[in-house]
């Protein structure tokens, strides 16, 4: 018997901010402390999603709003939920809710070959490295992608 899995989108809201912490230190060699994340979810209010899979937590990404762009700080999927297209939905939904005509920008481990392949198949450009970037002295890859709207037609 097949299990029917409900995937599910939606805002952060503060009381995930302790899951979400967790499925940042699985995920990194360098986490986001909890108060960052807590930060980023009361500045980013439409843009930090959580996605569910039966109600659980296992995947979540923020864009943050800077003056001359949107930023994509980070997206994680939990480790056993990996290679299942969730994260590219995270960052299709989070793409839908930006200002159109702004730049999209990103920093990866240049050793994050999956990360960098999903970026590129969404239409992120190399535009750099940012040489020491991590704590342990990787390389960043700077990624970049500008949003165009489409315009709605008037009838």
């Amino acid at each position: 018997m097949q299990t029917i899995e409900e995937v599910n989108i939606r805002t952060v809201r503060q009381e995930d901010i302790e899951r979400v912490s967790i499925l940042e230190q699985a995920s990194f060699n360098d986490p986001y402390p909890s108060y960052f994340l807590s930060e980023l979810a009361r500045d980013n209010p439409d843009t930090f999603l959580v996605l569910t899979l039966n109600n659980e937590i296992v995947a979540y990404g923020v864009v943050d709003h800077w003056e001359d762009h949107d930023h994509l700080i980070s997206i994680a999927v939990r480790p056993d939920s990996r290679r299942k297209g969730l994260g590219e939905a995270l960052l299709v939904e989070l793409e839908k809710r930006l200002s159109k005509e702004r730049a999209l920008k990103l920093e990866v481990r240049q050793s994050n070959l999956a990360a960098i392949q999903l970026y590129s198949k969404r239409g992120f450009t190399k535009t750099g490295v940012a040489e020491g970037y991590y704590g342990d002295g990787e390389d960043a890859i700077i990624m970049e992608k500008r949003l165009v709207k489409e315009a709605l037609l008037e009838s």
